[in-house]
C-alpha cells in the first residue's frame, strides 16, 4: 500500500527546522570502538605498502605526486562490502538517531577521502556550498576528520563553516556583487568558525552551509572522510544527485542487509543467457532528457568492459514519445537483453513500466541499468528498481501539484 503523501508545506517546514538545528554545522560524537574509521584508513594505506603509523605523518612517507592517486584509491575502497556495512550501521545507529532522520535512507555510494597536506596552497578547497556544486537541499553532509583538529593549534587543518542563515545572506550578496573566487574566499573567511572534531566526532551540515579550508600551516597532514545522506521524504529535492547512482538506498536494519547479501549471492543472475545484448540510450524521460548521449554511451561501454559483455547493436529512443517504442521493440520483437544507461530510462507510468519489465522477463531477457548497477533478471529484482524510483518520486510517484 502506498503511503499517504505529506502536504508540501509541512515537508518544507520540517526540512527548514532540520537545517536550522541538528544539521546547522553541529558536532556529533560516535564510538570509535564500533566505528573505527581512522584505523580502517590507516590500515588501508599500510596495505598499499606505505610504512605509516600515524595519519598525521602521511606527508613524510608518501610523495606529493602520489597523494592524489592514493586518495582516489581510498575513495574506491569505500565501496567495498565490509566498509559499506560499517557505514550503513553508522548511519542507522548514529546519524539517523542523532540527526533525527527518517527512513528510508540513502547514502552516497562512494565516500570522499580528503588528504590535506601541510603548506600546499594549491590544494586548498575554496569556500563553497553544496548547492553551488549541484547538490539538492534535501541531502545532508557528514564531515569526519580522522586526525585531531579540535584545538586552536590545528585550526588551519580543520574545515571552517558558517551557520545556515548567515550562509544564505552571504551567498546572495556574493552573487549580487559578482565576487571572484579569491574575493569570495576572503569574504567568507572572516565570519567562519573552526570545526572542532577528531576521531570519534563529526560535523553535520547542510547544502546551504558555506564551508571551506585555509592553507594547512600545522606541519601535519589532515585526513578526512565526507559523504552525504538523504531521506526518501525529500527524495525529489536532490537535484542532479538522484538516488540509485550517486545515492544508494540502504536496508532499514542490519539483519535485512545481511539477508539481502545472502540472497544476492545465492540468486546471482546468469548474464550469459545466450541472448544478444542491445545497448539502449534514452533522452525521452524527464530524468534522462539532460544527459548527453556520449556520456551515456561512455558509461554503458565501460560497464560492458567490466562485466565482459559483448553487444551487437545500439538503439536510441525516439524523443518526444512517452510510450518508448524503441524499448518496446527491443524487449518485444527482438527479445534481447537490454543494457540501459539508467533505471530512469524506464517509463514514468508504473503500470506501463511493469508491463515492459514483465515482457522482458517472459522472454528470458536480462535488463541492465548501468548508472545504478542494478539488474532485473527475475520478479524479485523489480522491487529494487521500484524502490529507487519511489525514493526519487519519479514519474507517478511524484506528489500531486
Amino acid at each position: 500500500m502506498d503511503e499517504q503523501p505529506v502536504p508540501a508545506e509541512d515537508l518544507a517546514a520540517k526540512l527548514e527546522r532540520s537545517l536550522q538545528t541538528t544539521w546547522n554545522s553541529t558536532v556529533m560524537e560516535y564510538p570509535t570502538d564500533r566505528f573505527p574509521f581512522d584505523q580502517w584508513m590507516l590500515e588501508r594505506i599500510q596495505g598499499m605498502g606505505y610504512d605509516l603509523d600515524d595519519l598525521r605523518n602521511l606527508h613524510e612517507v608518501i610523495d606529493d605526486s602520489k597523494v592524489y592517486k592514493v586518495s582516489k584509491a581510498l575513495c574506491e575502497a569505500t565501496n567495498e562490502p565490509s566498509f559499506r556495512r560499517m557505514v550503513h550501521r553508522f548511519v542507522r545507529e548514529e546519524v539517523a538517531v542523532k540527526g533525527e532522520l527518517e527512513g528510508p535512507l540513502a547514502v552516497q555510494r562512494f565516500l570522499n577521502v580528503r588528504i590535506m597536506l601541510p603548506n600546499k596552497p594549491q590544494a586548498t578547497f575554496p569556500f563553497h556550498t553544496g548547492l553551488l556544486y549541484g547538490h539538492g537541499p534535501g541531502s545532508r553532509s557528514i564531515w569526519m576528520p580522522l586526525t585531531d583538529v579540535s584545538t586552536d593549534e590545528f585550526s588551519t587543518a580543520s574545515m571552517h563553516v558558517i551557520d545556515t542563515n548567515a550562509s544564505r545572506e552571504m551567498i546572495k550578496e556574493a552573487a549580487d556583487r559578482k565576487l571572484s573566487v579569491e574575493e569570495m574566499s576572503e569574504f567568507f573567511a572572516g565570519p567562519s568558525r573552526q570545526v572542532r572534531a577528531g576521531p570519534g566526532s563529526c560535523c553535520l551540515f547542510n547544502q546551504e552551509t558555506i564551508h571551506g579550508n585555509f592553507v594547512n600551516e600545522t606541519g601535519k597532514t589532515r585526513v578526512s572522510i565526507d559523504f552525504r545522506v538523504a531521506e526518501a521524504q525529500f527524495g525529489d529535492k536532490l537535484c542532479r544527485k538522484i538516488p540509485g547512482g550517486y545515492f544508494q538506498i540502504i536496508p532499514d536494519t542490519e539483519e535485512e542487509e545481511e539477508r539481502q547479501e545472502r540472497e544476492s549471492v545465492e540468486a546471482a543472475p546468469n548474464l550469459f543467457n545466450g541472448k544478444s545484448n542491445i545497448l539502449y540510450l534514452n533522452n525521452a524521460t524527464t530524468a534522462t532528457d539532460g544527459v548527453p548521449v556520449h556520456l551515456q554511451r561512455y558509461m554503458v561501454h565501460d560497464y560492458c568492459g567490466k562485466h565482459d559483455l559483448n553487444y551487437e547493436f545500439e538503439f536510441f529512443e525516439l524523443e518526444a514519445m512517452e510510450h518508448l517504442p524503441t524499448l518496446q521493440y527491443i524487449v518485444g520483437k527482438l527479445a534481447c537483453n537490454v543494457i540501459a544507461y539508467s533505471v530512469y530510462a524506464l517509463p514514468e507510468d508504473r503500470s506501463f513500466r511493469s508491463k515492459i519489465i514483465d515482457e522482458a522477463l517472459r522472454g528470458g531477457a536480462v535488463m541492465h541499468f548501468v548508472n545504478e548497477d542494478l539488474i532485473i533478471a527475475g520478479q524479485s529484482d523489480k522491487e529494487a528498481v521500484e524502490a529507487v524510483l519511489r525514493f526519487a518520486k519519479f514519474g507517478d510517484y511524484a506528489p500531486a501539484s
